[in-house]
């Protein structure tokens, strides 16, 4: 059990999950009248990117891949998700 818990995968994947649970605790106050939040939608779009981070560092095992990978890797969040929320901007 000590391994388990020395582990950093172990690590990550209680850091992904409390960080799910706060985006669905942020997403959940919005209300039901539908209407957008600016402040909810970029503070979602930012943990979903903290959480795509992490899960190409870790089990996709990019970290430790050449540094051409991990530069197209990381610039492909750096790039997605500000478009994502211009896109959102646009749309709404």
């Amino acid at each position: 059990m000590i391994a388990y818990l020395k582990n950093p995968l172990t690590t990550v994947w209680a850091i992904l999950s409390l960080i799910t649970v706060a985006a669905w605790l942020i997403g959940r106050n919005v209300g039901t009248d539908l209407q957008p939040s600016h402040a909810v939608t970029l503070s979602v779009l930012l943990i979903a990117a903290a959480k795509a981070q992490l899960v190409i560092m870790y089990f996709m095992e990019v970290r430790s891949a050449p540094r051409w990978l991990k530069r197209v890797a990381y610039g492909w969040v750096l790039v997605l998700f500000p478009l994502l929320y211009l896109t959102n901007q646009l749309v709404n």
